[in-house]
């Protein structure tokens, strides 16, 4: 098995560890987290000026231990933070959260984890994370929240490091139901759950993973407004939403690893009838990006256009078309 690398990385440690940061501390405590996310400037700038606006900042230059998911400035970019002044003038309370839900009570040795899917671990807050330990080919992969380790296991004299592809997001919601019906792009899928009587089914405490069409998607399959979804029977739209979920909570990279080299394979929904699961490479052909979603009456793929939105009870893929199952 493989182990993930990260180009410079240790390097970067290594000289962490020996930086004279003050004359009068010692090796312990100039090893300390804090010390080394500050000495990876390059890497680690965007998370950095981040926790300089917080607490916690002091919290990890205490004793701990403390496991700190610390996303790279790609990741950070990724996320619509392309430079440190775009973090600097996010709001305190934004960046409070964000960061605090990066950072774990404790010593986490990821890659001792058994080979599971979502595994339940928990930040400093209590909010609820998902660690997935898996082998992709001759590679050991590890992912939170869907988003892979690019770095794991990287020590600090109070706790460790890993290093992420992507900023994770702060638990807001605790049920589906409630992450739907305040997010403006979901306003027709919204009334079309309170319509089929589905609501209840994503409020309580089952898990459902959820590939949740957008108002255009809606439009383009024949519901020109909300008051067209209201005039539809009930049955038709419950048939409908069912061929939209499923059981369970599963994150899009979920489908990278378990899909086989054809890069194609099956979901079965809620109605018990399956959906066509694509996977996508980047420009290179080498390296799996995402996924597309085929129903059976669909003529040509759905396409995710935002991934991994976390409730406490399960998770939201937004995509672009409504699944049909006949044509």
């Amino acid at each position: 098995m493989k182990k993930f690398t990260y180009t410079g990385l240790l390097i970067l440690l290594l000289s962490a560890c020996t930086k004279d940061k003050d004359n009068t501390a010692g090796p312990d405590e100039i090893n300390r987290l804090t010390y080394i996310i500050d000495d990876n400037k390059f890497n680690f700038s965007s998370f950095n000026t981040a926790l300089g606006r917080t607490g916690y900042r002091n919290m990890l230059a205490q004793a701990g231990p403390y496991t700190v998911m610390v996303p790279d400035n790609n990741a950070f970019a990724k996320a619509g933070y392309a430079t440190n002044q775009q973090v600097l003038t996010q709001s305190a309370v934004i960046l409070n959260n964000l960061v605090s839900y990066h950072i774990i009570n404790g010593t986490w040795e990821l890659n001792k984890l058994p080979y599971q899917f979502n595994q339940e671990i928990s930040a400093i807050t209590g909010a609820k994370m998902f660690v997935t330990h898996w082998i992709k080919g001759e590679d050991t992969v590890l992912t939170i929240n869907g988003s892979p380790v690019l770095a794991y296991n990287l020590p600090a004299s109070n706790g460790m490091i890993q290093v992420l592809d992507n900023v994770l997001q702060p638990l807001v919601y605790q049920t589906l139901s409630d992450a739907i019906a305040t997010d403006t792009s979901l306003t027709f899928l919204n009334v079309a759950l309170q319509q089929a009587g589905m609501k209840t089914l994503i409020s309580g405490s089952a898990t459902y993973t959820f590939f949740a069409p957008s108002n255009s998607a809606f439009r383009n399959a024949g519901f020109p407004s909300v008051d067209s979804i209201n005039k539809t029977d009930a049955k038709t739209l419950r048939d409908l939403l069912e061929y939209h979920l499923f059981a369970g909570r599963k994150f899009i990279y979920d489908y990278i690893l378990t899909t086989g080299n054809s890069d194609q394979t099956e979901q079965a929904m809620q109605n018990g009838n399956n959906v066509g699961i694509s996977l996508v490479k980047d420009d290179t052909g080498v390296k799996y990006i995402g996924i597309t979603i085929k129903g059976a009456g669909n003529k040509v793929p759905a396409e995710v256009k935002r991934e991994n939105l976390m409730a406490g009870n399960g998770v939201l893929h937004i995509i672009d078309q409504v699944l049909k199952e006949n044509q």
